[in-house]
Protein backbone atom coordinates (compact mmCIF):
# COMPACT_ATOMS: atom_id res chain seq x y z
CA UNK A 1 0.00 0.00 0.00
CA UNK A 2 2.52 2.68 0.86
CA UNK A 3 4.31 1.50 -2.51
CA UNK A 4 1.00 2.41 -4.26
CA UNK A 5 0.59 5.82 -2.26
CA UNK A 6 4.93 6.84 -3.11
CA UNK A 7 3.66 5.88 -6.61
CA UNK A 8 0.67 8.29 -6.59
CA UNK A 9 2.55 10.99 -5.39
CA UNK A 10 5.17 10.91 -7.74
CA UNK A 11 2.92 11.01 -10.66
CA UNK A 12 1.27 13.95 -9.38
CA UNK A 13 4.54 15.59 -8.96
CA UNK A 14 5.49 14.75 -12.82
CA UNK A 15 2.73 16.33 -13.60
CA UNK A 16 2.46 19.35 -11.71
CA UNK A 17 6.08 19.73 -13.33
CA UNK A 18 5.06 18.79 -16.51
CA UNK A 19 1.86 21.67 -16.78
CA UNK A 20 4.51 23.99 -15.26
CA UNK A 21 7.17 23.50 -18.08
CA UNK A 22 4.35 23.88 -20.64
CA UNK A 23 3.61 27.47 -18.54
CA UNK A 24 -0.27 27.20 -19.14
CA UNK A 25 -1.92 30.06 -18.14
CA UNK A 26 -5.68 31.65 -18.60
CA UNK A 27 -6.94 34.74 -20.27
CA UNK A 28 -6.85 36.20 -16.64
CA UNK A 29 -3.45 36.33 -16.10
CA UNK A 30 -2.14 36.65 -19.32
CA UNK A 31 -3.75 39.94 -19.68
CA UNK A 32 -2.29 40.65 -16.25
CA UNK A 33 1.21 40.30 -17.31
CA UNK A 34 0.63 42.65 -20.27
CA UNK A 35 -0.68 45.35 -18.25
CA UNK A 36 1.53 44.65 -15.46
CA UNK A 37 4.75 44.90 -18.35
CA UNK A 38 3.11 47.64 -20.98
CA UNK A 39 1.33 49.88 -18.18
CA UNK A 40 2.95 49.55 -14.79
CA UNK A 41 6.31 49.27 -16.59
CA UNK A 42 7.39 45.75 -14.13
CA UNK A 43 10.41 44.09 -15.56
CA UNK A 44 9.40 40.98 -13.46
CA UNK A 45 6.26 40.74 -15.24
CA UNK A 46 8.04 41.29 -18.64
CA UNK A 47 10.20 38.48 -17.87
CA UNK A 48 7.31 35.92 -17.00
CA UNK A 49 5.34 37.31 -19.92
CA UNK A 50 8.76 36.26 -21.81
CA UNK A 51 8.75 32.96 -20.56
CA UNK A 52 5.35 32.40 -21.44
CA UNK A 53 5.33 33.18 -25.09
CA UNK A 54 8.74 31.78 -25.66
CA UNK A 55 6.44 28.05 -25.08
CA UNK A 56 5.06 28.43 -28.37
CA UNK A 57 6.10 32.19 -30.15
CA UNK A 58 9.50 31.27 -29.91
CA UNK A 59 12.55 33.66 -28.64
CA UNK A 60 12.36 35.56 -31.58
CA UNK A 61 9.07 37.20 -30.26
CA UNK A 62 9.55 37.52 -27.37
CA UNK A 63 9.70 41.30 -25.58
CA UNK A 64 13.70 42.62 -25.83
CA UNK A 65 13.33 45.89 -23.80
CA UNK A 66 14.45 47.22 -20.31
CA UNK A 67 11.47 48.55 -18.94
CA UNK A 68 12.95 50.09 -16.17
CA UNK A 69 15.01 51.99 -19.02
CA UNK A 70 12.02 52.87 -20.99
CA UNK A 71 10.43 54.42 -17.92
CA UNK A 72 13.60 56.57 -17.16
CA UNK A 73 13.70 57.24 -20.75
CA UNK A 74 10.00 58.84 -20.84
CA UNK A 75 10.77 60.75 -17.79
CA UNK A 76 13.58 62.67 -20.07
CA UNK A 77 11.58 62.86 -23.30
CA UNK A 78 8.92 64.97 -21.50
CA UNK A 79 11.05 67.31 -19.27
CA UNK A 80 13.15 67.78 -22.50
CA UNK A 81 10.20 68.62 -24.28
CA UNK A 82 9.51 71.00 -21.66
CA UNK A 83 12.56 72.64 -21.62
CA UNK A 84 12.36 73.15 -24.82
CA UNK A 85 10.09 76.12 -24.94
CA UNK A 86 12.05 78.12 -22.15
CA UNK A 87 15.16 80.17 -22.47
CA UNK A 88 18.60 78.17 -22.50
CA UNK A 89 18.88 80.54 -18.92
CA UNK A 90 15.18 79.17 -17.82
CA UNK A 91 15.28 75.76 -18.74
CA UNK A 92 18.63 75.27 -17.13
CA UNK A 93 17.36 76.81 -13.87
CA UNK A 94 14.68 74.54 -13.78
CA UNK A 95 16.01 70.95 -14.56
CA UNK A 96 15.58 69.27 -11.97
CA UNK A 97 12.04 70.67 -10.98
CA UNK A 98 10.72 69.75 -14.76
CA UNK A 99 12.83 66.42 -14.15
CA UNK A 100 11.25 65.83 -10.84
CA UNK A 101 7.26 67.14 -11.58
CA UNK A 102 7.45 64.69 -14.97
CA UNK A 103 8.96 61.66 -12.32
CA UNK A 104 6.02 61.92 -10.80
CA UNK A 105 3.78 62.01 -13.55
CA UNK A 106 4.88 58.82 -15.02
CA UNK A 107 5.38 57.35 -11.84
CA UNK A 108 1.29 58.07 -10.94
CA UNK A 109 0.47 56.41 -14.47
CA UNK A 110 2.55 53.43 -13.49
CA UNK A 111 0.27 52.80 -10.21
CA UNK A 112 -2.84 52.06 -12.38
CA UNK A 113 -5.41 49.41 -11.44
CA UNK A 114 -8.17 47.79 -13.57
CA UNK A 115 -10.90 45.44 -12.85
CA UNK A 116 -11.58 43.04 -15.50
CA UNK A 117 -14.98 43.37 -16.79
CA UNK A 118 -15.61 40.63 -19.39
CA UNK A 119 -13.61 37.90 -21.09
CA UNK A 120 -15.68 36.61 -24.82
CA UNK A 121 -14.03 34.58 -27.50
CA UNK A 122 -14.69 35.56 -31.01
CA UNK A 123 -13.50 34.76 -34.41
CA UNK A 124 -11.62 37.15 -36.66
CA UNK A 125 -12.90 36.20 -40.00
CA UNK A 126 -9.84 38.82 -41.77
CA UNK A 127 -7.60 36.30 -40.60
CA UNK A 128 -8.82 32.80 -41.65
CA UNK A 129 -11.26 32.41 -38.40
CA UNK A 130 -8.66 33.29 -36.04
CA UNK A 131 -10.13 32.97 -32.41
CA UNK A 132 -9.42 35.67 -29.78
CA UNK A 133 -10.52 36.32 -26.32
CA UNK A 134 -11.76 40.06 -26.65
CA UNK A 135 -11.05 41.57 -22.70
CA UNK A 136 -13.38 44.12 -21.60
CA UNK A 137 -11.54 46.45 -18.27
CA UNK A 138 -11.73 49.32 -16.21
CA UNK A 139 -8.81 51.12 -15.51
CA UNK A 140 -8.42 53.20 -12.58
CA UNK A 141 -5.97 56.27 -12.31
CA UNK A 142 -5.44 58.50 -9.28
CA UNK A 143 -5.26 62.15 -10.74
CA UNK A 144 -5.29 65.44 -8.38
CA UNK A 145 -8.39 67.62 -8.38
CA UNK A 146 -8.38 71.16 -10.71
CA UNK A 147 -5.68 73.17 -9.67
CA UNK A 148 -5.77 77.29 -9.78
CA UNK A 149 -2.83 77.11 -10.32
CA UNK A 150 -1.61 79.36 -13.40
CA UNK A 151 2.27 79.74 -14.88
CA UNK A 152 1.02 82.95 -16.55
CA UNK A 153 3.36 84.34 -19.38
CA UNK A 154 6.69 82.77 -19.24
CA UNK A 155 8.07 85.59 -21.12
CA UNK A 156 7.30 87.61 -17.91
CA UNK A 157 8.59 85.60 -15.18
CA UNK A 158 11.95 84.45 -13.49
CA UNK A 159 13.97 81.21 -13.11
CA UNK A 160 12.83 81.59 -9.28
CA UNK A 161 8.80 81.47 -9.75
CA UNK A 162 9.13 79.00 -12.24
CA UNK A 163 10.85 76.69 -9.86
CA UNK A 164 8.40 77.29 -6.84
CA UNK A 165 5.18 76.78 -9.53
CA UNK A 166 7.26 73.25 -10.31
CA UNK A 167 7.43 72.33 -7.14
CA UNK A 168 4.11 73.23 -6.27
CA UNK A 169 2.84 71.42 -9.27
CA UNK A 170 4.39 68.33 -8.44
CA UNK A 171 3.10 68.34 -4.90
CA UNK A 172 -0.10 68.96 -5.91
CA UNK A 173 0.75 65.63 -8.34
CA UNK A 174 1.95 63.75 -5.78
CA UNK A 175 -1.61 64.07 -3.70
CA UNK A 176 -3.73 62.96 -6.22
CA UNK A 177 -7.49 62.48 -4.61
CA UNK A 178 -9.08 61.43 -7.39
CA UNK A 179 -9.97 58.33 -9.20
CA UNK A 180 -10.67 58.34 -12.96
CA UNK A 181 -11.59 55.40 -14.92
CA UNK A 182 -11.57 54.46 -18.52
CA UNK A 183 -13.44 50.86 -19.89
CA UNK A 184 -10.84 49.47 -22.79
CA UNK A 185 -10.49 46.60 -24.57
CA UNK A 186 -7.55 44.29 -25.47
CA UNK A 187 -7.39 41.26 -27.68
CA UNK A 188 -5.79 37.78 -26.52
CA UNK A 189 -5.33 36.33 -29.99
CA UNK A 190 -5.49 32.05 -29.61
CA UNK A 191 -2.74 29.79 -30.82
CA UNK A 192 -3.76 25.89 -29.66
CA UNK A 193 -1.63 22.74 -29.96
CA UNK A 194 -1.76 19.32 -28.59
CA UNK A 195 -0.67 21.31 -24.89
CA UNK A 196 -3.71 23.55 -24.80
CA UNK A 197 -4.46 26.87 -25.78
CA UNK A 198 -2.00 29.78 -25.68
CA UNK A 199 -2.69 33.60 -25.40
CA UNK A 200 -1.08 36.45 -27.07
CA UNK A 201 -0.85 40.09 -28.52
CA UNK A 202 1.25 41.19 -30.92
CA UNK A 203 0.99 44.95 -30.60
CA UNK A 204 0.64 45.21 -26.58
CA UNK A 205 2.31 49.00 -26.73
CA UNK A 206 -1.29 50.39 -27.69
CA UNK A 207 -2.73 49.09 -24.73
CA UNK A 208 -0.18 51.80 -23.16
CA UNK A 209 -1.11 54.58 -25.71
CA UNK A 210 -4.68 54.51 -25.31
CA UNK A 211 -4.65 54.47 -21.18
CA UNK A 212 -1.98 57.19 -21.83
CA UNK A 213 -4.18 59.95 -24.04
CA UNK A 214 -6.76 59.40 -20.95
CA UNK A 215 -4.66 59.60 -18.52
CA UNK A 216 -2.99 62.87 -19.54
CA UNK A 217 -6.53 64.31 -20.66
CA UNK A 218 -7.60 64.56 -16.98
CA UNK A 219 -4.22 65.93 -15.61
CA UNK A 220 -4.88 69.17 -14.19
Amino acid sequence: MRTFNALIVLMLIFCFHNLKSQNIQTPENVFNLYFNSFVKYDDDSLKELNSYLINFLGKDNTHKMNLRDSSDERVDYFTNIFLSNLSADMAAACKVEAKNYFTVLVNNFKEAKYTIKSIEKHSDEKLKDQEFSEVVFEARFKVPSASDKNMGDLKKIGPGEMRKYLIDLTNHLKNADKVVSSEQKFNLYQMKDDRGTFYWNGGPQELAWKLNEFYFKNIN
